[in-house]
């Protein structure tokens, strides 16, 4: 084993423990933040019986209150409370937007010491909470150092490599200053790799309203033909409306609007949630979903790209033979569920060996937006 991931191990499995003291029935707890992921940890605390006093938010609100408890700004909090040195703070904040090292600063300049992230939350608590994208209890890692290890020397280059490190030192320890800036400009087209195959024959997985095509267009990538499957009718609108007002940049457009899976069959999906909107067995409404290999037998696409909330490794295995036939690009969504970050680019391997080099690049706050970039080996000679 290599000396980067077995210290990092250690430090968590020490990290875990130390950080499970806040589970003493005792100390004042406070949850930061008021979305969907918060409103799920206060419920989790309760039902275990754990003293929550309220919850603290950025803004001042005109009704500062939630299930009938308080919410206070930070500086509030400590002025109200009195118990900053003994109170903890649980971060239950969880997306692809917030700058969790401001949020600490602002929590520590109010006094506040104890400070608690996800991680610390699903060490504890991560079954109750149920799967959400890649995160998970740090000891999920503890008996795949194997793994990890072969998939670190997998990514094709050292920018790879590093982010790769610094992910898994990020899910350990919750530590977001541990994950480099990202790349907010150019998802799905990295200026620092190689360029796709011109002018594309894209294949549009998750397309949502069409931004995907937007962002492409505005940085003037040719587009041949496009494929576009977007199973949320209500995305599936806005898509139809985005193609039709671009025509002369999309001159042979087909929408679909399907899931993407491993073969083609109906599934039950969860809609209404925006770009989040995903195959689920809680879904009330029941959607068509396709093979890639059933459903474009003769598209023959240069480039692939599928963000499709935690599908993709079904996805990938109803594109079997376009994979190994025509060695797409492929640039697919990694943080949608822990395992994807090694399962997802083993499994392409396995499909068309030799065929491709890996890279990963990131291209949103927090472990989000992490994507997998899968270029030709003979597109880079």
């Amino acid at each position: 084993m290599t000396n980067w991931l077995e210290p990092l191990i250690e430090n968590a499995a020490k990290q875990k423990d130390v950080r499970a003291l806040w589970l003493d029935g005792f100390s004042p707890i406070f949850i930061y933040g008021t979305g969907t992921f918060a409103q799920d940890v206060h419920r989790v605390l309760l039902d275990n019986g754990l003293p929550v006093y309220g919850f603290i938010d950025h803004m001042t609100r005109e009704y500062p209150f939630l299930y009938g408890m308080p919410i206070y700004t930070p500086e509030k909090a400590a002025e109200v409370t009195g118990v900053t040195m003994q109170a903890v703070i649980v971060l239950g904040i969880h997306n692809y937007q917030a700058d969790v090292s401001k949020i600490i600063n602002r929590l520590a300049s109010a006094g506040f010491k104890k400070i608690l992230n996800s991680v610390d939350i699903y060490d504890s608590f991560g079954r109750e909470l149920g799967v959400r994208y890649w995160l998970t209890s740090r000891d999920y890692y503890f008996s795949l150092q194997a793994v990890l290890e072969e998939m670190h020397v997998f990514w094709a280059d050292d920018v790879s490599k590093s982010l790769f490190r610094a992910v898994m030192e990020f899910r350990l320890t919750g530590d977001t200053t541990k994950l480099p800036t990202p790349d907010l400009v150019n998802p799905y087209h990295p200026i620092d790799l190689p360029s796709w195959k011109m002018p594309l024959r894209f294949v549009d997985c998750g397309a949502f309203d069409g931004d995907t095509l937007a962002d492409l267009i505005k940085n003037k990538i040719e587009i041949q033909s496009v494929a576009a499957f977007e199973p949320d009718l209500t995305n599936y609108a806005k898509l139809s409306r985005f193609i039709s007002s671009h025509k002369k940049e999309l001159p042979e457009a087909n929408l679909f609007p399907c899931g993407v899976y491993s073969s083609t069959r109906q599934l039950s999906f969860e809609t209404g949630q925006g770009m989040a909107s995903n195959i689920s067995s809680k879904g009330t409404t029941v959607i068509q979903c396709v093979a890639l290999d059933d459903a474009i037998p003769t598209l023959f696409p240069n480039l692939i790209k599928m963000d499709i909330e935690g599908a993709e490794y079904d996805a990938l295995l109803g594109a079997r033979q376009i994979i190994k036939t025509h060695t797409p690009g492929l640039a697919v969504s990694l943080y949608h569920r822990p395992e994807h970050l090694w399962q997802l680019p083993m499994l392409v391997e396995s499909i068309a060996p030799g065929k491709y080099k890996f890279y990963m690049r990131s291209h949103a706050m927090n472990d989000f937006e992490l994507v997998l970039y899968a270029i030709p080996v003979e597109q880079e000679k």
